[in-house]
């Protein structure tokens, strides 16, 4: 008897050491989460896929912003609301998801929620012609207007 009950008592102290070990380093990793998070914070990402014969095709965008996905969204679907030659084509507020039109190209745009406080926001649109400034593409126009409007600082590439 006094074997079984050493044996479980070392058993449950073992369990709990390693519940405490994953407890901490799971701590840990959320906590680098949000350290990289703000350190990506208003840093506008931006990436183009080519077609076969090295075209152009499509452009992304990402940037981290410090506020709730749920704001980020109200706030994209305002900012596109108030222009008059965006055409609002879908709306899902459950998952966060909108596409509009501008003189016959569409854009889609997403917002993630990262934690409670956080959200990134996604675009995808036609690329910009080879040869044409950048940050005349609807996808950093879109990002810039929305980050704008939120008060917050974004930039192609900073930080």
């Amino acid at each position: 008897m006094k074997n079984k009950t050493s044996f479980l008592n070392k058993t449950c102290t073992q369990l709990l050491l390693i519940g405490s070990v994953g407890f901490i380093f799971s701590e840990t990793v959320q906590a680098q989460w949000i350290f990289m998070a703000h350190r990506l914070e208003g840093r506008i990402n931006e990436l183009t896929q080519d077609d076969a014969n090295g075209k152009p095709v499509t452009q992304f965008a990402t940037v981290i912003i410090d506020a709730p996905a749920n704001k980020v969204y109200a706030t994209a679907v305002n900012v596109a609301s108030q222009n008059p030659a965006v055409t609002i084509t879908s709306q899902d507020p459950q998952a966060l998801k909108l596409k509009v039109s501008e003189g016959g190209k569409s854009a889609s745009l997403n917002v993630v929620a990262l934690n409670e406080q956080s959200s990134e926001i996604m675009i995808a649109a036609p690329a910009v012609a080879p040869g044409q400034d950048p940050t005349t593409s609807i996808v950093m126009k879109s990002i810039l207007k929305i980050c704008a409007q939120m008060n917050k600082v974004c930039q192609a590439g900073a930080k």
